[in-house]
Formats: C-alpha cells, sequence, structure tokens
C-alpha cells in the first residue's frame, strides 16, 4: 500500500525510475462494493505500453491494450479480486508501437474500514520466459515426434517397420470394410542373403538392403506401403484395391497384386553395385488377399509368410499366392520358430559323436561331431530334417557357429583327460568364406586346440563349377594354416579329378551310399576299391562313412 504525505512522494518518485528500468508496473486501485474500480496510481506503465495518449486515462490505456485473445483469463482475474481473493494471471499486452509483450500480474486485495478493498499489484514483463517456454516446447515437440518416428522407422533403410505397417494395415483392413474395396500383402524375403554378408561383410550387405529398399519405393504406388521387417526381409502393403463383380470380386485383387509381384522379380533382375562388384539377388514373395485368406491383419500377414516359404519350397526366384490348406507350409513356420528360439536360447542343440577307426589296428583316432535337435515337440530330430531349413531362414550361421565352438570345447576336455582324438565337423558352403574360417580360427585358439585336430567336412556338391561363390580359395588357406580339410559324400556330387590334386584336399570321405551294399555288391565293391586307390596314390587319407558289421 502506498505511503501519503513527502515521504510517500519521494518513494513514489524512486518506485518510478526502477520501474522504467526493469520493464515493471506497480499499481494502486480501490474496489468499490458494486465492483468498480478506482485507479490511484500506476507506475511503470510506460515500460510496459509506451507514452499514454492525451485525454486517455491510465487505466483505460492499459485495459485498452490487453490482447483481445487473454482477455476473458485478465477479466476472470479481476472478478476474483473484487471478490476479495488474491489472483495472479499471465497475459499478453500490445503496445503503441505495436509491440507484444507478455506479462505476469499478481493482484492482492486488502479490506479496508469503509468496507471497500485496496488492491495493489505488480506486472512485471516475462517476454524473455515465456520465449524460452516456447522454445523449450518446440524443441520437446521435435524430439517427440524424432522418437516417434524412430520407434516406427527402421534406423537403416529410413522404412516403416513392423509396428508402423502393422497400424497401416489395420487402417487399410477398416478402410476396406466400410468401402468394399480389398487389400494384399506381399512378404518379400531375399534369397540366400546371408551369402552376402559372409562374402563381403554386414557392411556390404547394409548397403544392399538400402539398394533394395530404394527400388522397392519406385516399384509400388504412392498409396501403398513398403516396410522392412527386420533382417533381409521387406513387406508391401496394396490397400483400397478395386474389386470386380459377382464370382469375379477377387479376381481383380488377384490381378493387381500379381502385377506387383512381377515388377518385384524384374526389378530384381538388374544387378546391385556393392563396393563396385556387380552383384546379383533375387526374392521369393508370398502373396495373400483381403477378404479372400484372411479377415484381420494377423493372420493375412501369416498367409503372406506362408505363401512365401512355398516359394522357397519350390526355387526361390518367384512370388506365390496363399492356397486354402498348405498345412505344411504352416507346419514349417512353426518349426522355423521353434529353432530360432532354440539358437536365440542357447539351449536344445546337442552334439552325438560317431568313432573314427583305424581300419587296420583298430585304434580310435577320431570323432565326427553329428549335431541334433531336442526340440520340445518331436523330441531329438536329426539334421537332415532341419538343416534345410535353418539354411532357408538364414539360422545356420549362428547354428555353425555353436557346433564349432561346442566341438573345439569338447576336443579340449578329452584332451586334458588324455584323449589324443581329432574332431571332424561339417560345414555349409556359406561358411567357407574368410568370415566362417575366421571364427573357426578364433575358436580353436581359445580352446587351445591345434588346427591340426580339426577337420572341416565340405559335401562334395559344394565344389560345383556352377556355384556363385567358389569356395577352394579360402580353404586353401586354411589348409596352410594346418587345418584338415575332407570332401564329404565322394562320388555323388560334382568333383573334377583335378580337384583332387588341389594342395587343400587331405582327406576323401566315401559315401555310405556305396559302402552299405558291401560286400555282396560287386559294382560298389569296383568303385569303394578305385577311390582308396585313388586317394592312396595322391597322398589323401581315405575315410568310409556307414561302417556298421564286421564284413
Amino acid at each position: 500500500m502506498l505511503l501519503d504525505g513527502p515521504q510517500a512522494s519521494h518513494d513514489s518518485d524512486l518506485l518510478r525510475r526502477i520501474a522504467g528500468t526493469v520493464s515493471i508496473m506497480l499499481y494502486e486501485m480501490v474496489c468499490h462494493a458494486d465492483g468498480s474500480f478506482e485507479c490511484l496510481e500506476f507506475i511503470g506503465l510506460e515500460s510496459l505500453i509506451g507514452k499514454v495518449p492525451d485525454g486517455i486515462s491510465a487505466e483505460d490505456a492499459y485495459d485498452a491494450a490487453v490482447h483481445p485473445d487473454d482477455r476473458e483469463a485478465y477479466e476472470l482475474a479481476t472478478v476474483k479480486v473484487a471478490g476479495g481473493e488474491p489472483a495472479e494471471v499471465e497475459y499478453r499486452l500490445v503496445a503503441r508501437d505495436g509491440t507484444t509483450r507478455w506479462v505476469l500480474d499478481r493482484m492482492r486485495p486488502e479490506p479496508t474500514a469503509e468496507g471497500r478493498s485496496l488492491v495493489s499489484g505488480v506486472v512485471a514483463d516475462i517476454t524473455a520466459r515465456k520465449l524460452a517456454e516456447a522454445d523449450l516446447a518446440e524443441v520437446q515437440a521435435q524430439e517427440a515426434q524424432r522418437l516417434e518416428h524412430a520407434g516406427l522407422h527402421d534406423p537403416m533403410t529410413g522404412l516403416p517397420n513392423r509396428i508402423a505397417f502393422q497400424r497401416y494395415l489395420e487402417e487399410a483392413l477398416a478402410r476396406s470394410e466400410r468401402m468394399g474395396t480389398g487389400v494384399a500383402v506381399l512378404f518379400i524375403d531375399l534369397d540366400n542373403f546371408k551369402l552376402i554378408n559372409d562374402s563381403f561383410g554386414h557392411a556390404s550387405g547394409d548397403e544392399l538392403l538400402k539398394a533394395v529398399a530404394r527400388r522397392l519405393r519406385r516399384t509400388i504406388r504412392q498409396t501403398d506401403v513398403v516396410c522392412r521387417q527386420g533382417g533381409d526381409e521387406f513387406l508391401i502393403l496394396l490397400p483400397d484395391l478395386e474389386v470386380g463383380e459377382g464370382a469375379d470380386a477377387d479376381s481383380a485383387i488377384l490381378l493387381a497384386a500379381e502385377k506387383v509381384g512381377r515388377k518385384l522379380g524384374s526389378m530384381m533382375q538388374d544387378a546391385f553395385s556393392i563396393e563396385g562388384i556387380e552383384v546379383y539377388i533375387t526374392a521369393s514373395v508370398g502373396i495373400s488377399l483381403y477378404p479372400r485368406d484372411a479377415g484381420d491383419a494377423e493372420t493375412l500377414l501369416k498367409h503372406a509368410d506362408v505363401a512365401m516359404y512355398a516359394v522357397k519350397q519350390t526355387g526361390r526366384d518367384g512370388h506365390s499366392l496363399y492356397e486354402l490348406g498348405t498345412d505344411t507350409a504352416l507346419k514349417q513356420i512353426s518349426t522355423a520358430s521353434r529353432l530360432r528360439k532354440t539358437v536365440d536360447g542357447g539351449f536344445g542343440l546337442v552334439l552325438h559323436y560317431q568313432p573314427l577307426v583305424n581300419i587296420e589296428t583298430g585304434e580310435l583316432v577320431g570323432c565326427e561331431a553329428l549335431i541334433r535337435w531336442q526340440d520340445g515337440e518331436r523330441g531329438l530330430i536329426p539334421p537332415d530334417e532341419f538343416i534345410p531349413l535353418a539354411e532357408r531362414v538364414g539360422l545356420i550361421g549362428p547354428i555353425t557357429d555353436w557346433v564349432i565352438e561346442e566341438a573345439c570345447r569338447q576336443a579340449s576336455a578329452w584332451r586334458d583327460r588324455g584323449l589324443d582324438l581329432y574332431v571332424s565337423i561339417n560345414v555349409p558352403p556359406s561358411y567357407c568364406q574368410p568370415t566362417g574360417m575366421n571364427h573357426l580360427l578364433t575358436t580353436a585358439r581359445d580352446a587351445s586346440i591345434g588346427l591340426d585336430r580339426l577337420v572341416v567336412e565340405v559335401t562334395e556338391s559344394a565344389l560345383s563349377p556352377d556355384s556363385r561363390q567358389p569356395i577352394e580359395p579360402t580353404l586353401a588357406e586354411m589348409r596352410k594354416c594346418g587345418l584338415q580339410l575332407a570332401i564329404d559324400d565322394f562320388g555323388t556330387g560334382y568333383s573334377s579329378l583335378g580337384r583332387l590334386n588341389q594342395s587343400w584336399v587331405s582327406m576323401l570321405k566315401i559315401d555310405r551310399s556305396f559302402v552299405s551294399a558291401l560286400p555282396g555288391d560287386e559294382h560298389s565293391a569296383a568303385i569303394v576299391r578305385s577311390v582308396v586307390e585313388l586317394a592312396e596314390r595322391l597322398g589323401l587319407e581315405p575315410i568310409a562313412e556307414g561302417i556298421e558289421t564286421e564284413e
């Protein structure tokens, strides 16, 4: 409350000087019983709204400066003060020169002996704070937008991810139900993508995925959606497809989906340039349609996945529509899912060891590590039932890693118990590249196992002259490091005699299909005898598979 007399005049002058330097206004008003206000003092008014024109009172000039959009909040605070309650409100003032300021107005009423209310208030310029708050809010909004985008997009390709695709698909299905249109989902899996990673490295594999993503974008309409499911899998959504009439209702949807499937095949025919090298890759595409194949997003995706597996089974590099009753594909998806959980969980795979015996002395000289899968649903599964599936779904690499690590661990344990046995390991052709062989070297070194105590077996079919990735150069380097290398199933594949003269081969394994007919089949006996003599003349060690009887 302001004072009367000379001291009050001195204090008012001081307050005016202070208010003029800090954009602050002090005021005092009388609130009458009828709710009207009478202004007694405004100090620092001009620092907020500029010079008050002649003929206009200070209170009218101030009232007129309140921003129209904030007048309601300003008047509500005034009503509150008139009722005897303190109030605090933020609003904008528009100065005479058009400048807009945010202010904080604090009003405190005090009753007087005459039954009136004396209101003293402080108005402070808070423009800087409001601007900082606005900047912070904008930064927070941008960060929230960035996080939302990151949560719905693949960071490498920039495509929507599986979560975003699910949303797009559910929205498309809802529209289709209302409007009577169709939807198609395409599930795309790149064929033999792991070979690219193994040969060129993961960085090059990532570059290939980015290039595929760019081509996929160019293949579809603006209204379609392409996303990266994960790994080397992509999804395409074709929404709002026109339907045919009557019995042909699904035909238009089918034709539109197959047209995109063919475009995808054509798109993949052109080479991709990876590190200056032309790389060719194909894709298997599965297609499911709404409403023909499923009525919900989850089932539609599952059926597209099933259709893609059907393409994988029939040679890859193509597209296929989902067909009702494809139980085999569904079972394979279920099996692949359990196998993936087994590999990721690190339990359920076991090695059985087949003894390798010197037939002349009867001495146990080594053993072959044979993988088995202890499946919770089906029990112990042999490798010929799950290894091909592992190759199709990209699990053969981690499975081979596990086999090598477990075999080296077991060899080390046998050595510590005084058993000097070498261990033979079967590896797929895709593993016989620098990345896979480096892992083998590291694992053997960590287990303190000499490479001469390991044998890597490569099937004869892996040496096909049509192979897109020759493995002999890598194997030759490994042989120089001391690793023993065997051609498995010799006599059933593509090997030429010239290969047997190469320095990397150290053993020949005679396929059990010849051995099992011994000794009664003279034709098989002649073949086995010839292979044994050939191996001995070339300085190779012959190993016969499947010997189970004395004869």
